[in-house]
C-alpha cells in the first residue's frame, strides 16, 4: 500500500498580512537531570506568540523535538506536542519528553574484571550521550502553516525537504495533545487593545 503525504500549505505574503500572529522560541532549559537513578536528557522551550487578530479565530501550534540519527543517520521526531488556542496573545512553556541516556560507566568501588575477548570495542555512538538535535515550532490557521521557527537552519530546511516526517508525527497516537491553559506561562493583558478597538469601530459607525 502507497501512501501519498500532501505538504502542507504554507501562507502567503497577503495572508500573513491579513491575520499572522508574530511568533519567537527560545531554549528554556536543557541538559541532564537524574531520575530514580537514571540519567535523562531534558529540553524545554518558551514560545512568545503575539497576536492582534479579533478572538474567536482559533489556531494550532505545533512542537517537535527532533533527535539524531544513530551513527550519523538522518534526525526523527523523538516527541509531538500539539495544542490549539483562540486566543493566542502570550507565552506558552513546553518541555519536551525526557530521553533515558545510558547508564554510567562506573558502578561502584573495586577494579573491574578485564574481559577476555580480544575484538575491539566499538566507537561509541556520540548520539547516545547527546541524543537531542533541536526542535520546531508552527503556527497553522485552517491547515495553512503562518509561522515556523527552526533551532537551526538545517531542521528548518528538513522541515521543507522531508514534509511527511513532520506530518506522520502529528497523526502519530504518541504525539501528545494539550490544554493551551495548562501551558500558558504569561498572557499579556491585550484587553485595553480591544477596548480601544471596539470604542474606534462604535465611533467610526456613529459617524456613518
Amino acid at each position: 500500500m502507497i501512501t501519498i503525504v500532501t505538504p502542507l500549505p504554507t501562507a502567503t505574503a497577503a495572508q500573513l498580512a491579513a491575520h499572522a500572529p508574530s511568533l519567537s522560541v527560545h531554549e528554556s532549559c536543557y541538559g541532564t537531570a537524574t531520575r530514580e537513578g537514571h540519567r535523562e536528557s531534558i529540553q524545554g522551550i518558551e514560545i512568545r506568540i503575539v497576536s492582534r487578530n479579533d478572538p474567536g479565530s482559533i489556531y494550532q501550534v505545533q512542537c517537535f523535538f527532533l533527535r539524531r540519527g544513530k551513527y550519523g543517520a538522518p534526525p526523527t521526531v523523538d516527541d509531538t506536542v500539539l495544542f490549539d488556542t483562540t486566543d493566542p496573545h502570550g507565552t506558552y512553556r513546553v518541555m519536551a519528553k525526557p530521553i533515558t541516556l545510558s547508564s554510567s560507566t562506573s558502578t561502584g568501588t573495586g577494579s573491574k574484571k578485564p574481559s577476555k575477548s580480544s575484538s575491539p570495542s566499538k566507537t561509541p555512538d556520540p548520539s547516545s550521550e547527546h541524543p537531542r538535535e533541536g526542535f520546531l515550532v508552527r503556527i497553522l490557521h485552517n491547515g495553512i502553516v503562518l509561522r515556523e521557527h527552526g533551532s537551526s537552519h538545517s531542521i528548518e530546511h528538513l522541515a521543507q525537504e522531508d514534509t511527511e516526517l513532520f506530518t506522520k508525527a502529528t497523526e502519530s497516537k504518541k504525539a501528545r495533545h494539550m490544554e493551551a491553559s495548562s501551558l500558558l506561562v504569561h498572557a499579556r493583558a491585550n484587553h485595553r487593545w480591544r477596548r480601544e478597538t471596539a470604542f474606534f469601530r462604535n465611533l467610526f459607525n456613529l459617524q456613518l
